[in-house]
């Protein structure tokens, strides 16, 4: 009995072993593939601010110049956005992000976000609706799932040709909130819908440059996962739908 017993305790620490070391390999292999996206969509700046450095230091026209010195703002205001919100993934990955949770009702939330937004909807004449039950109070940091809702409708209107149609829906359960975007709009390949929330990914590599730092959707997941809820993405009839869930 004693035999079996240490044969037990060894296999137990064998396979404790063997999911620290999965876990490692895991991690190992995100930082690199994280590493890897850092260096290939910081390349497409620098190449831009190269550019226009080396332009200047040719003695353009000065016509050109304003442009020339535009372009280096740009880009070097987009690197810093991209390094910010790297850190707060790092931060929200490791759960050290520090919540600070009240009662919040989710649909006065979603709707003070699409007044914040109804001038980049109006410019693509966009229609957008929000319907909501009675009870959307969840117990949430407000901040954070506010900047949620931001990145879920901001990608709505990227995304909605003009004069499309985004739907906005808060409906509650006995347990869950549910935060729901649907767009009208080309779907997204089945294959793809599970990679969206991966940092850097884009459905379309040929568009990167010019659709924010790549990083939005995978803050927001984590986020979300912090608050122990879950995000999904999928294609509907007419277009696709983001949402969220978290509990009351």
């Amino acid at each position: 009995n004693r035999l079996l017993e240490k044969i037990s305790r060894r296999d137990a620490e064998i396979a404790q072993q063997n999911r620290q070391l999965a876990f490692a390999q895991s991690a190992e292999d995100k930082r690199k593939q994280s590493m890897s996206a850092v260096a290939h969509e910081l390349k497409t700046p620098l190449a831009i601010i190269h550019s226009a450095a080396e332009g200047l230091q040719a003695h353009v026209a000065e016509e050109k110049r304003a442009h020339y010195l535009q372009m280096i703002l740009d880009e070097a205001e987009r690197m810093d956005a991209m390094v910010f919100e790297m850190l707060d993934l790092s931060r929200a990955e490791a759960g050290r992000i520090r919540l600070y949770k009240e009662p919040i009702a989710l649909a006065e939330l979603a709707q003070q976000t699409m007044d914040r937004l109804a001038e980049a909807a109006a410019a693509k004449q966009l229609h957008w609706t929000l319907r909501a039950d009675d009870d959307t109070v969840a117990l949430v940091d407000g901040d954070r799932i506010a900047r949620v809702m931001t990145n879920f409708l901001t990608n709505a209107i990227r995304h909605t040709p003009i004069g499309g149609e985004i739907r906005v829906r808060v409906e509650t359960t006995d347990r869950v909130v549910r935060f729901a975007v649907t767009n009208t709009g080309e779907p997204i390949p089945p294959e793809v819908l599970p990679q969206l929330w991966t940092p850097f990914f884009r459905a379309d590599p040929a568009r990167s440059h010019a659709e924010g730092t790549g990083l939005g959707l995978a803050i927001a997941k984590s986020i979300v996962e912090l608050h122990g809820g879950v995000c999904g993405a999928a294609n509907t009839p007419d277009g696709v739908c983001f949402s969220f869930a978290v509990d009351r």
